[in-house]
């Protein structure tokens, strides 16, 4: 018998990925990464997402490419995988005692007409709304 992954939720989007005003933006300067989104709130376009804090991979799947595990429970909604075998095969590679004692989460989101985003990171925050330019 396998060991049962579960996808626990951790946030909504505020619209649905099919209201998006522009295709999601995954930015990964360093140490941390920004999924960015741009949707309208009451008549003017805001941008906001996620950010994930000591990044350690990532990895996409275009929406054509997705499984269903890939998508249900998912859609529009921010998970984490637990137990994460990818997180474990991170580990492996390189056990966190040689690097300190972050702990690495494996998230998971479904954005329609884009994909899957998963990112191996320490933590996660929702980005305050601006106005976009």
């Amino acid at each position: 018998m396998g060991v049962i992954v579960e996808k626990q939720p951790l946030l909504t989007l505020p619209v649905a990925s099919t209201a998006l005003e522009a295709d999601p933006e995954f930015i990964h300067p360093g140490g941390s990464a920004e999924l960015r989104i741009e949707f309208a709130r009451d008549g003017v376009i805001v941008r906001s997402g996620l950010r994930f804090s000591r990044v350690r991979a990532f990895r996409f799947r275009s929406e054509g490419h997705c499984t269903s595990w890939h998508v249900q429970g998912t859609y529009d909604t921010l998970v984490e995988v637990q137990p994460s075998p990818w997180v474990a095969e991170l580990l492996e590679a390189e056990p966190s005692e040689t690097w300190g004692r972050w702990k690495i989460r494996h998230f998971l989101i479904y954005l329609d007409g884009a994909g899957a985003y998963e990112v191996a990171a320490e933590d996660v925050e929702w980005l305050p709304e601006e106005v976009a330019s």
